[in-house]
């Protein structure tokens, strides 16, 4: 048996251990408390060997933007945003809608029925569903793809396919799987051959502990996302001769996704309404007020979105450029804190795209 002195000591560390647990547990409250239990990013990721990641289904967190502001977030048992999607059907359903996109048109930062899925269901009136299949980091490869997969199986009437200058144009040639995976509930960088690690205590400790997600911005020296469209607009800038430089015909290297998503849809009987979204700093020079960097002169670059515009009304896919509505909209039409749309930007393009289904009739069925 041990020693009277070996109990002691026994003692004492499992009382040193005890406290410590006990502190640490306190001090997650406190954080928890603190932070109103949101996070400041997204933390419901999953990888995914074709699209990068997905969300995990019937999940939800709470997310901060940097001025304090909370966002829920619910995903559906598809994994997708909002609210569980309608039975699949071997017909198109009349006032069906499929959204695809990346963070902008998943509502990042607002809550679901400020969104565009929320809001242009409003508009649309009785009998309009909105399927929101668009998720953060996702590009024109991604949407290729989730059409493929959703459009036989769901049959929408009309698929909005949003572009958004921000990033799409630059992951025209590198799908996400390339680019993002997805370790304990959080995006992060693809690494060839690196399978990231998840479990579900791993995932409790490393995805939802507001300490732990400190230590290790601490250590990674974590960079905030303030700087994005500085250097985003910055790349367009530089880049915009190659970008429009002819490759299989096309001016615009969007073009092919969305000629290839036609196709789909006319597979189907569903049809496509192209959408070009421009970057808030593109839209409305005081919104460089909240980034750390020079504002750049983004004139030259307005020709991408009208080459898309320009090539997908000629391949005779409806399109809508937002940047002459998001202009009207402005000031307010982008988050006071960050990039992403806000529910009056939202509810400018839930306006703008509802024409396009107008008169009633045809969108409730009628061909032209």
């Amino acid at each position: 048996m041990p020693s009277g002195a070996k109990l002691r000591t026994i003692e004492k560390v499992g009382l040193a251990l005890i406290s410590l647990v006990v502190s640490l547990a306190l001090a997650e409250g406190a954080a928890r408390l603190l932070h109103r239990n949101a996070f400041p990013f997204l933390n419901l990721y999953t990888a995914d060997p074709q699209l990068g990641v997905r969300l995990r289904p019937s999940a939800g967190t709470r997310v901060r933007s940097r001025e304090g502001r909370v966002t829920e977030i619910e995903t559906n048992a598809l994994g997708f945003r909002g609210p569980e999607w309608p039975q699949p059907s071997d017909r198109v359903v009349p006032g069906r809608v499929l959204l695809l996109g990346d963070s902008q048109m998943f509502g990042y930062g607002v809550a679901y029925e400020a969104s565009l899925a929320g809001q242009l269901a409003t508009q649309l009136g009785a009998g309009a569903v909105v399927l929101d299949a668009a998720v953060p980091s996702w590009g024109p490869p991604e949407y290729e793809k989730v059409l493929a997969e959703l459009g036989p199986t769901y049959r929408p009437e009309v698929v909005l396919f949003v572009a958004n200058l921000a990033n799409d144009w630059f992951e025209t040639t590198v799908g996400n799987e390339r680019r993002t995976s997805a370790e304990h509930g959080w995006a992060v960088r693809a690494q060839p051959g690196i399978v990231p690690a998840s479990s579900l205590w791993g995932d409790l400790l490393f995805g939802r502990s507001h300490l732990v997600l400190a230590a290790r911005e601490l250590w990674e020296h974590h960079r905030s996302d303030r700087g994005m469209p500085t250097e985003a607009a910055a790349q367009l800038v530089r880049d915009v001769s190659m970008l429009r430089r002819p490759r299989g015909g096309y001016r615009s290297v969007m073009t092919p996704f969305v000629a290839q998503a036609a196709a789909t849809c006319q597979a189907i009987g569903c049809r496509v309404i192209a959408v070009a979204l421009p970057i808030d700093v593109q839209v409305d020079p005081r919104e460089w007020r909240k980034y750390a960097g020079k504002p750049v002169d983004l004139t030259a670059t307005e020709a991408l979105l009208e080459d898309f515009v320009d090539e997908a009304e000629a391949a005779g896919v409806q399109t809508v450029n937002l940047l002459p509505v998001l202009r009207e909209a402005s000031p307010g039409a982008f988050l006071s804190d960050d990039y992403h749309l806000s529910p009056h930007g939202h509810a400018a393009i839930a306006r703008a795209v509802a024409t396009k289904l107008s008169p009633p009739p045809r969108f409730a069925g009628a061909r032209p």
